[in-house]
């Protein structure tokens, strides 16, 4: 900055309206870089805090995207525990049809024998 010529630094330091044209007319080469100077800091600092509040939203919108991830993960997992608490169940249904079957063939069985014979009962 510098190099800049003392009118280039007048139209700087008017574009930062922190200075009215009469002290602008009246203001030295060295008061005309610090009001440009201050303006070029304060950009900076203000972009900074851009870039940091959105680098904040954007690390928000990452853990709200995990939350879901997870919340999507264990709903699985609930299904997937729940259909296989259903096929248990199916799979003890089916073994007592089956227990329940085989003792109405031994009955069926027994009886046939025993009415045969006629000797028991």
């Amino acid at each position: 900055m510098r190099k800049t010529n003392t009118e280039c630094l007048r139209i700087m330091a008017a574009k930062t309206y922190d200075v009215g044209d009469d002290e602008l007319e009246t203001m030295d080469r060295t008061a005309l870089l610090e009001v440009v100077a201050r303006d070029i800091i304060s950009r900076m600092v203000a972009t900074s805090r851009r870039r940091s509040e959105k680098s904040e939203q954007v690390r928000e919108m990452e853990l709200q995207l995990e939350l879901k991830r997870m919340e999507i993960e264990s709903k699985k997992i609930e299904a997937e525990s729940r259909q296989r608490e259903t096929e248990l169940e199916q799979r003890r249904i089916d073994a007592e049809t089956e227990n329940k079957r085989i003792e109405l063939r031994l009955e069926r069985r027994s009886y046939r024998m025993n009415g045969k014979d006629g000797s028991m009962s």
